[in-house]
């Protein structure tokens, strides 16, 4: 019986995702290759992953050519990957770019671009430019940092308000005259960043893909950041599985040390905070918000900025755990606090994330007691 409210066709997807990214992964071993590489990106594997095993179309409608499995089923593979921290451009263009084009292109550039995601034929970066870029005289200025999954992108799709405070949505080719991505290495070695810098864009030298108004564009943002809640919960199972692995393995003075008191307590700790995040995860994505976007913003909300903490708590505590190993760079772990710090951080601070719930819910806030600090 999958667990509530999942179903077969989804447990079925996550044994398959599950088995295919555990040889991928190799034990550790890709993320070393991945880090020694500098790119943060495997395009081998995604092409494998997205064509092959056809799962970036696995939220996007029937009618673009995807499974149309929702959010719960882009549920399912991001906490895979981040079970695994498979570096590849899920989130960034079937995730995120896939929810605004969905929300607010025409259908003529929706049959066009899902079509193309669902089946892996394209790789987009989606960036907000709000307060970053400028836009005068119809020209683009400015500089977006990070640019998740910029580098390797066939299409950066950016949104900027224009002086009627409108968000207008434009895809721009890498090659576009005046438009620069420049890498650089972030403190996640595994997930692909860059700087996107505009210097006399002209508007008109992009694909028009549509405009909406602040609130609708926040709120589609917001909710598919909240699928990054389910990556958290995949790396923050990842790290407890480690621990118990290691805790059970690991003797001192003549018996293992999750035989300790203070050890197991410390597992139960992590395995709370864990359930927890799913918890806010699955519920984000569940059909029963289907109809209600308000409703389905603040769950977001909630499960993103509480999941993020978590894994970062969880991956510490894992790392406290293994002793002197947990610092090594052979052993694994590093890259999943890494992923956790840098998730923490991503697009909206935890902080900024739950004071906009307080702001949402008409609530004065204290994020420092929200967060337990």
């Amino acid at each position: 019986m999958p667990p509530f409210p999942f179903q077969e066709d989804h447990e079925m997807i996550r044994e398959a995702v599950k088995g295919w990214l555990s040889d991928w992964e190799d034990g550790g071993k890709t993320l070393h290759r991945v880090a020694k590489d500098g790119h943060g990106f495997d395009r081998a594997a995604w092409e494998g992953f997205a064509r092959d095993q056809g799962m970036a179309g696995i939220s996007i409608a029937e009618q673009y050519g995807g499974a149309d499995m929702g959010l719960l089923g882009r549920t399912v593979i991001m906490e895979e990957t981040g079970y695994t921290l498979f570096s590849a451009p899920f989130f960034s263009t079937c995730v995120l770019a896939a929810d605004i084009i969905e929300a607010f292109a025409s259908e003529d550039d929706k049959a066009d671009l899902l079509s193309k995601i669902a089946s892996g034929d394209i790789i987009i970066s989606a960036l907000d430019g709000r307060g970053k870029l400028s836009l005068e005289d119809n020209k683009l200025n400015g500089t977006i940092s990070p640019a998740t999954d910029a580098v390797h992108a066939d299409l950066i799709l950016v949104a900027i308000q224009n002086k009627d405070n409108d968000i207008v949505l434009t895809g721009y080719s890498p090659n576009t005259a005046g438009l620069s991505v420049t890498p650089y290495a972030s403190i996640d070695p595994t997930r692909s960043q860059a700087k996107v810098s505009f210097d006399n864009v002209s508007l008109s030298d992009g694909q028009a893909i549509g405009k909406t108004d602040e609130t609708a564009f926040s709120q589609t943002l917001q909710i598919a950041h909240g699928a990054l809640a389910a990556e958290c919960v995949g790396g923050g199972q990842r790290c407890l599985d480690m621990t118990l692995d290691y805790a059970n393995q690991r003797v001192q003075f003549g018996r293992q040390i999750g035989s300790f008191q203070s050890v197991k307590h410390k597992c139960a700790d992590m395995f709370i905070a864990l359930e927890s995040a799913r918890s806010a995860s699955y519920f984000a994505a569940s059909p029963d918000l289907d109809g209600d976007r308000t409703a389905k913003f603040e769950a977001a909300l909630i499960a993103k900025n509480y999941a993020s903490e978590a894994f970062f708590k969880i991956a510490g505590d894992a790392i406290q755990m293994h002793g002197g190993i947990g610092f090594t760079w052979e052993y694994p772990l590093h890259y999943f606090f890494k992923r956790a710090r840098s998730n923490r951080a991503l697009f909206t601070s935890s902080e900024d994330g739950f004071q906009m719930l307080a702001d949402q819910i008409g609530l004065k806030s204290n994020t420092s007691a929200i967060m337990g600090k």
